[in-house]
């Protein structure tokens, strides 16, 4: 084999390389990842969830072990706000012993906000174990620990006698924002 040989076979090695590796991305980009959490493992949380079409998915490749919480189109029925919520709640009890440094809030593949691992898993503990007076608390604590994707808080953090109410109108954005 002469030196172009060896030359021209180790372009087409790398091309061939290159042409796999664009490919495995792809996939990522076109699939959206694996799915941690599916629909039915979601209907198995909850019988209320049937036909509500709400992921949690990986992407192939995730060297910052970031999960996604995806809000897709309603096309089994119509799901509202509050449905969310529960699902999100639901998720985050059961992701609650996995390995990840934030979740990703998304519309239709469309990232949102993110939540750090740490804040979301604490929401599913204390979902787990009733420890609010009831659930309502927890859906309008929701914006306070949500961060746009520059990192900044979503919300403004509220303090005052209206603080629940501007909590509250924050999370009817928060869920708008994810149905839309």
């Amino acid at each position: 084999m002469t030196r172009n040989d060896k030359l021209l076979l180790l372009a087409i090695i790398a091309v061939l390389a290159l042409v796999a590796a664009h490919a495995f991305l792809s996939v990522d980009f076109v699939k959206g990842g694996k799915k941690v959490i599916s629909r039915v493992e979601l209907k198995n949380l909850d019988p209320a969830n049937n036909g509500i079409n709400i992921e949690v998915k990986e992407p192939w490749f995730n060297p910052n072990k970031e999960l996604s919480f995806n809000v897709g189109e309603a096309d089994e029925r119509s799901f509202d706000r509050f449905d969310v919520t529960r699902c999100l709640l639901q998720c985050a009890q059961e992701l609650g012993e996995r390995d990840f440094s934030r979740i990703y809030l998304c519309n239709k593949d469309s990232r949102l906000y993110y939540i750090k691992a740490e804040d979301f898993k604490q929401l599913g503990v204390q979902y787990k174990n009733g420890e609010t007076l009831n659930t309502l608390s927890l859906y309008v604590k929701l914006p306070q620990i949500t961060y746009t994707l520059n990192d900044s808080l979503a919300f403004p953090v509220h303090e005052g006698m209206l603080s629940s109410i501007s909590d509250a109108q924050d999370w009817n954005t928060m869920m708008s924002n994810l149905l839309r």
